[in-house]
């Protein structure tokens, strides 16, 4: 006799983890539990009929009572180089709670050292490994959110800070319906990492895709990395973190990422969700309303 599992989603609120946690909820009968950091967001769940505790990664108190009674977890952290001890503090409570299985959601596989916080989630994975989990480590590469997210698409511009390089492109919402699959059926994925882009494009690309579709010209506007850097962290963002990204930058206009533009097996990928990966016209078609409000902006 099959008995439900206990779920835990870190990232509840976010858009991988919100997606993983409403594929969940309309496609098994496992108990779903959404980890929220501020104690307001839970009426959200609530009115979804989801349960959820309060967990905040720099209180390791509250880790270890939002574990409690957990079978499965996704785990997803901030954008800041707390990622490292906030990971650990959950895969070690993890550990003392019984956790079985742990999706990991870390950055892309791509091995150029020069990146640092693509490193900083390899060590994440191995501790994970090391500590004797059944584990699937997923890695997606560049969302195509990003360019509304961060602000890159802007009245009747595209801001660039890759050149003319060509990334591989994957939808946050495809990551998170894949992260719940695994996480309905961990004995499929169990020890398996996964690497997710499934659209090759650049941003000269993108430009042109969007412009077709908002009926407007789209410019792209280049922008130095060191700029963006100095922009982010002026608006809060870890310096730690945000460096990795700059320097990410700086050898895509290069061209000294080899395969950035690598796309992955878009057949395995319908086979684990039930759909094939969103394409960038697809994404386009589906967030037109946000994509022409980014450029009235």
């Amino acid at each position: 006799m099959k008995t439900q599992a206990n779920i835990l989603i870190i990232g509840a609120t976010g858009k991988v983890g919100g997606m993983a946690l409403n594929y969940l909820v309309e496609n098994t009968n496992h108990n779903v539990i959404a980890a929220v950091r501020k104690k307001e967001q839970a009426s959200a769940f609530d009115t979804l009929g989801v349960q959820s505790v309060y967990l905040d990664l720099d209180d390791v108190s509250s880790i270890r009572q939002g574990l409690k009674d957990i079978n499965r977890v996704l785990l997803l952290t901030a954008y800041s180089v707390d990622m490292l001890k906030q990971s650990m503090r959950v895969i070690d409570e993890a550990k003392s709670a019984g956790v079985k299985h742990i999706v990991h959601v870390g950055a892309s596989g791509n091995p150029t050292a020069e990146v640092a916080h693509w490193g900083w989630h390899r060590m994440i994975e191995a501790y994970i490994e090391k500590q004797g989990f059944s584990f699937t480590h997923l890695q997606p590469e560049a969302f195509m959110q990003n360019i509304t997210a961060f602000g890159w698409l802007s009245q009747s511009s595209l801001t660039n800070l890759i050149g003319n390089s060509v990334w591989s492109w994957v939808d946050a919402n495809d990551v998170g319906a894949f992260a719940g699959a695994v996480l309905a059926k961990p004995e499929i994925y169990s020890g398996q990492t996964w690497r997710l882009g499934y659209a090759r494009a650049s941003m000269q690309k993108v430009a042109r895709m969007i412009s077709s579709s908002v009926l407007q010209d789209i410019k792209v506007h280049e922008q130095n990395p060191d700029n963006f850097y100095q922009i982010a962290i002026e608006n809060g963002a870890d310096p730690a973190y945000m460096s990795c990204v700059r320097d990410q930058f700086k050898l895509n206009s290069k061209n000294a990422i080899e395969h950035a533009d690598m796309i992955f097996d878009e057949h395995a990928f319908e086979q684990t969700v039930g759909y094939k990966p969103t394409s960038w016209p697809a994404f386009i078609e589906r967030e037109l309303g946000g994509l022409k409000a980014a450029t009235a902006a």
